[in-house]
């Protein structure tokens, strides 16, 4: 994420490790926090990369951390070969996906992966499920077989890989080499058995209330994740015979850009797509002003898509 900069600010109470937490960005440079002796730097990373930690002259302390930490994230640790085979796969996918124009599907397969979650039961999730013939038969899923019969040779070629690694990946790929934004990626995922019920993914004949449900009540989404995700849409189109609807949202579905938003608000649509759930974002007071900004600002949509991309392809994984 660039130089963002991430760590959570605990206060405790009494020693009783009962806790409220602040997110707190930082751009390169060191943040100043009230020096409080109740406040304390917390992270399920072990902080031993701190580069500044001074108090000043004022009543404030400055810290500066030299790589990011992710807040509520605790990724497993992986062996020195897995890192190998995922910087290995990710070189073949960057080839394969190029050589076969198949960004979209393969954006489609790690979405559709994800996006079954249930924040409440903690079931569904990126967990290599859509290799199971039961969830490629969802209707939601139609021509994601294709997707799965297509990476199988390249998985083949890293069985240490787990499924749900591997199609994340591909999603990860998809983005960067269309032109999008450097989606940060953790392995560790582990492969679940059972695929999760049918019915979990948004439907696209519907409006934003059913949206904030699926992504936000379900999920666990924000409202800007769901319009960044949004945009994802600059990528693909559809075909009548899965979805129901056909042809795509931009005149070019293979440069992943922020011609999404720029298309959205111009109601010009001749010859191109929008969903019912692409124009309901035009008719919600939070949605749209992200809409209007994303269509005059590509670095903030890129900015805001790369992280809730990865959230979305991190349901479910690596809690703390």
């Amino acid at each position: 994420m660039g130089g963002i900069h991430r760590f959570f600010i605990m206060t405790f109470s009494n020693l009783d490790h009962r806790a409220k937490g602040i997110l707190v960005n930082t751009h390169d440079n060191p943040i100043q926090i009230p020096q409080n002796p109740e406040l304390v730097l917390y992270s399920c990373h072990s902080i031993t990369r701190v580069s500044k930690l001074s108090f000043l002259s004022s009543p404030t302390t400055s810290l500066c951390f030299q790589e990011p930490l992710t807040m509520g994230k605790c990724y497993p640790t992986v062996s020195e070969e897995y890192k190998k085979a995922i910087d290995k796969a990710k070189r073949k996918l960057r080839g394969f996906i190029a050589e076969k124009a198949c960004a979209p599907l393969m954006l489609r397969i790690a979405w559709h992966s994800a996006g079954t979650y249930d924040s409440k039961t903690k079931t569904g999730g990126p967990f290599g499920t859509m290799k199971l013939a039961a969830e490629q038969s969802h209707g939601a899923n139609a021509g994601l077989d294709i997707a799965v019969r297509l990476l199988e040779p390249i998985k083949q070629q890293f069985p240490i890989l787990s499924y749900a690694d591997f199609y994340q990946l591909a999603g990860v790929v998809a983005v960067e080499i269309t032109g999008g934004p450097d989606v940060p990626f953790h392995p560790g995922r582990e492969d679940k058995p059972e695929p999760p019920p049918e019915g979990r993914l948004p439907d696209a004949t519907k409006g934003n209330d059913h949206l904030r449900c699926v992504f936000g009540k379900t999920m666990g989404l924000s409202d800007q994740d769901i319009v960044a995700l949004s945009g994802g849409h600059t990528l693909g189109r559809c075909h009548k015979e899965r979805s129901g609807f056909e042809g795509p949202w931009t005149p070019n579905p293979l440069i992943f850009d922020n011609s999404y938003f720029t298309v959205l608000l111009s109601g010009k649509y001749d010859g191109l797509l929008m969903l019912p759930t692409d124009t309901a974002l035009l008719s919600d007071p939070v949605f749209r002003p992200l809409v209007e900004k994303y269509a005059a600002d590509e670095d903030a949509f890129f900015a805001d898509y790369a992280a809730a991309h990865q959230r979305l392809s991190e349901l479910g994984f690596a809690e703390a």
